[in-house]
C-alpha cells in the first residue's frame, strides 16, 4: 500500500536517494530542504526533473529544521496536498569533527540545533496529525556514532547519542498510540556528508595541542582512507522500513559492515538492561 512520506535533508545523500527510490515504488514523497530557490536550487530542480521524467508523486518543499515556523508550514503543506503523512524520516543533519576544545560554542549550538532540536521540531509538527489518525512511523537517521565513541568526534557523537535517547524515549510514549519508531545506525558511507563535515574552527586553541594535533591528522587520514560502504544499503533499509510499516520491526537497525557487529552488540546489551528497568517501573 502506498505511503505518504515526508523526508528532511533531501538535497543530497541518503535523503535524496531515498526520496527518488520511494517515489519510484509508488509512494507519495515530500522531499524537503533549505534554500530550494537559493543554495539548493539545483538539487531541488533535479528532484523536480526526476518527478516529471517518470511521472512520480515526488514534491519538493522548503524546510529549515532550525525554524519552528518553517517546520509547521512544511508539514501543513504536505498534509493539505496529500491529505496526511504516514511516515516522517528525520534525515537532516550536519557534522563537526576535531579536537573538542577547538569547536566553538557557536558551532556546537548549530550542530545541536540541526541534529537534535531539528528532530524535536519535526516530531512536534507531525505528531498531532499522526496521533489523530492513530497511525504512523518515524524513522531517525542516527549513526554508529550514536553508540560508539571515537576521539575527535565528541560533539557530533554527543548529538547522535541525544538522537538515540530522544527516539527511544519517544518510542515508548508513541507505541501505545499506534505510532512506530525506527532508528537506523549507518556506518561510514561515501555520501556528501563526509565531504561537508565541518572542522572545529578555533585555530589558536588547536595549535596548542602539540602531538595530539598530529593524532588528529592521522585519525582524519585513516578515516578518509576507509573503504566506504555502498549508500544504497541505507536507502534499501529506509525503503524496507516504509514498506513494512505496521509490521513488527526492531527499534534499532545498524547498517554497514564496518560497524554493524559492535553496534549490534551494544544494542542488544542496552535492550536487555532497558527491559529490566522498564519492568521495574511496571512498564
Amino acid at each position: 500500500m502506498a505511503k505518504r512520506v515526508f523526508i528532511t535533508g533531501a538535497s543530497s545523500g541518503f535523503g535524496k536517494s531515498a526520496a527518488i527510490e520511494l517515489a519510484k515504488r509508488g509512494h507519495t514523497v515530500f522531499a524537503t530542504m533549505r534554500g530550494v530557490d537559493g543554495k539548493n536550487s539545483e538539487a531541488a530542480q533535479a528532484l523536480r526533473d526526476a518527478a516529471k521524467k517518470d511521472n512520480l508523486a515526488l514534491h519538493v518543499l522548503e524546510l529549515d529544521v532550525t525554524s519552528d515556523a518553517s517546520a509547521q508550514q512544511a508539514v501543513a503543506q504536505a498534509i493539505a496536498q496529500a491529505n496526511g503523512i504516514d511516515v516522517l524520516i528525520n534525515n537532516a543533519g550536519i557534522g563537526v569533527m576535531g579536537i573538542q576544545e577547538s569547536v566553538t560554542t557557536e558551532q556546537a549550538q548549530q550542530l545541536f540545533d540541526v541534529n537534535v532540536l531539528g528532530i524535536l521540531r519535526m516530531n512536534r509538527a507531525v505528531l498531532p496529525h499522526m496521533r489523530q489518525q492513530r497511525n504512523g512511523l518515524i524513522i531517525y537517521l542516527s549513526s554508529a556514532l550514536g553508540r560508539i565513541i571515537l576521539p575527535f568526534g565528541g560533539l557530533y557523537t554527543a548529538s547522535k547519542f541525544a538522537v538515540e535517547a530522544l527516539a527511544e524515549a519517544a518510542s515508548y510514549e508513541l507505541k501505545p498510540l499506534g505510532i512506530d519508531s525506527l532508528i537506523i545506525q549507518p556506518g561510514a558511507y561515501g555520501t556528501s556528508f563526509s565531504a561537508n563535515m565541518v572542522m572545529g574552527n578555533d585555530a589558536e586553541r588547536l595549535q596548542t595541542y602539540g602531538p595530539v594535533k598530529e593524532n588528529l591528522e592521522k585519525f582524519l587520514a585513516n578515516f578518509s582512507a576507509r573503504e566506504p560502504g555502498n549508500p544504497q544499503e541505507v536507502v534499501d533499509a529506509i525503503v524496507a522500513a516504509v514498506e513494512n510499516m505496521g509490521t513488527e520491526q526492531a527499534l534499532r537497525l545498524p547498517v554497514g559492515a564496518d560497524m554493524k557487529q559492535p553496534v549490534e552488540t551494544l544494542n542488544q546489551t542496552a535492550q536487555a538492561v532497558q527491559q529490566q528497568l522498564l519492568a521495574a517501573f511496571g512498564m
